[in-house]
């Protein structure tokens, strides 16, 4: 008779893996990290991501970047060094990225009336602006000085060579060159004439 040999019987276990974005709806050039939760991955799983079918990042549990552009899908593959693994390498669940572009703000001004006005003549105002989103705010100035909020100003008493310029802040998302700066207009005031 022989000695008798115990063996061990490990059960498998299967491998998988899931990854979970910071946001998935950005503006361009956001930083987004991703998390990947392994499952039996083992002491030193092995991590590979791709966004698309490009291989990207470090063998590491996250990701970073800015560079993502609209319909990016980003996945990452696990590979296990578990004892008695199964479905190794396993794939990720896919994150569908959603990337808006980045609009610039700007803002013109015009006045009513346009032209040159006699003295005691109000002057109005106007600010247009554009990628202002549904609530901008305004921020008039008179010769540097703030003088006024909202879309319209109305300078009651022009002087000659007086300047106007409005700064507009935009509440839209995903915006550049917020807050913007207008153009100046110089008004041209004239002395009413002696009767």
């Amino acid at each position: 008779t022989s000695s008798t040999i115990n063996t061990t019987v490990n059960a498998n276990s299967p491998v998988s893996v899931s990854i979970a974005a910071s946001a998935t709806n950005i503006c361009a050039g956001t930083s987004v990290t991703f998390t990947a939760t392994p499952t039996n991955g083992g002491t030193t799983p092995v991590y590979q991501w791709y966004v698309n079918a490009t291989a990207v990042g470090s063998n590491s549990t996250t990701y970073a970047t800015t560079s993502l552009v609209d319909g990016d899908v980003v996945s990452c593959v696990l590979t296990s060094n578990a004892l008695c693994a199964t479905g190794s390498p396993a794939a990720s669940n896919d994150i569908n990225m959603t990337v808006n572009p980045n609009l610039p703000v700007s803002v013109s001004i015009a006045a009513i009336p346009s032209g040159a006005v006699c003295s005691g003549t109000s002057v109005q105002f106007t600010a247009t602006p554009v990628n202002g989103g549904g609530a901008p705010t305004y921020a008039w100035y008179l010769n540097g000085g703030f003088t006024g909020t909202g879309a319209t100003y109305t300078n009651v008493a022009p002087v000659n060579a007086d300047q106007v310029y409005c700064v507009v802040t935009s509440n839209a998302t995903c915006v550049s060159g917020n807050p913007a700066t207008s153009n100046t207009l110089a008004l041209n005031v004239n002395a009413a004439p002696a009767i």
